[in-house]
């Protein structure tokens, strides 16, 4: 494998902002998030950087690689943990998938179907939570915003985010399920930290976006009442948007885009963008 050659931002010492989307649950809005809001970022000139850790490579699907698999020549997150390259020589362009342009400021690394082996793949390494913890530094300086992208669980992908990240995103729905998977994700926060907060690593989420929310009673009084408790429990950490359920995002994957790329106007757009400014992320 040859990796390809881009010009990568750079290392100007910049601060680094390294977010972690997750959620103990599956299907809880953590790629759609990251999507949405760090194409919005780039679109207003942050140097943004994905990177995803999901066999699934839905996020490499938004950002115009339909299947890194299949081209031996580009680079994965799984070649980097191989010893084949490096995590910055990993890190190809962002783009759109309609026009195959390259999208400004936005890159990502790569993922893989072989990222389901990560585990195995590290099983001897010492101290193997640590292995993003050790990478990361090779992005620092050169982006204003990362962005990882865990998988729908607390496995060793997401424990790796977890002590590497500056802040933890919580993504959920104002639907049962991933409401558990959000309490389920800070126990097990809680529980790393014991071990690892020497790191810097952080130990609570820094914030909670709810997504497919409802508007009134009659669009959904059981999710109206789960996201009165989650407003309730995480209080101030949550974000003031509520991401309505809105069909411009399932269409939004269907076309391979960000959906702050795909309907810039569409209510989940306008919510994602005001979501990123709330954090700072670009004004």
């Amino acid at each position: 494998m040859t990796t390809v050659p881009i010009a990568l931002p750079e290392d100007t010492g910049r601060k680094t902002r390294v977010l972690v989307s997750t959620n103990g649950s599956a299907g809880s809005g953590k790629t759609t998030f990251a999507s949405a809001v760090g194409y919005a970022a780039a679109a207003r000139g942050k140097k943004v950087c994905f990177l995803p850790m999901d066999k699934q490579r839905d996020l490499s699907r938004l950002c115009g690689y339909d299947d890194p698999d299949g081209n031996e020549d580009l680079p994965t997150l799984y070649d980097v943990l191989d010893g084949i390259c490096s995590l910055s020589e990993a890190v190809v362009p962002a783009l759109n998938s309609k026009t195959k342009e390259v999208i400004p400021n936005l890159y990502l690394v790569l993922e893989s179907r072989k990222l389901e082996h990560l585990e195995y793949k590290l099983a001897g390494e010492t101290a193997r939570e640590l292995w993003l913890f050790r990478l990361l530094p090779e992005l620092r300086g050169r982006f204003d915003i990362v962005i990882v992208d865990c998988p729908g669980d607390v496995k060793l992908a997401t424990i790796g985010a977890l002590i590497a990240g500056d802040e933890i995103i919580g993504c959920t729905k104002s639907q049962e399920k991933e409401a558990r998977g959000l309490t389920e994700l800070e126990d097990k926060i809680t529980e790393i930290h014991r071990s690892y907060g020497h790191t810097g690593m952080r130990d609570s989420l820094d914030w909670v976006v709810i997504g497919e929310g409802v508007s009134n009673a009659s669009q959904g009084k059981v999710y109206l009442d789960i996201e009165g408790q989650l407003r309730e429990a995480y209080g101030s950490i949550v974000a003031k948007e509520t991401v309505s359920d809105d069909v411009k995002v399932p269409e939004a994957y269907t076309a391979a885009q960000p959906v702050t790329l795909y309907s810039p106007k569409a209510r989940a757009s306008v919510a994602y963008t005001k979501i990123g400014r709330q954090m700072k992320l670009y004004r």
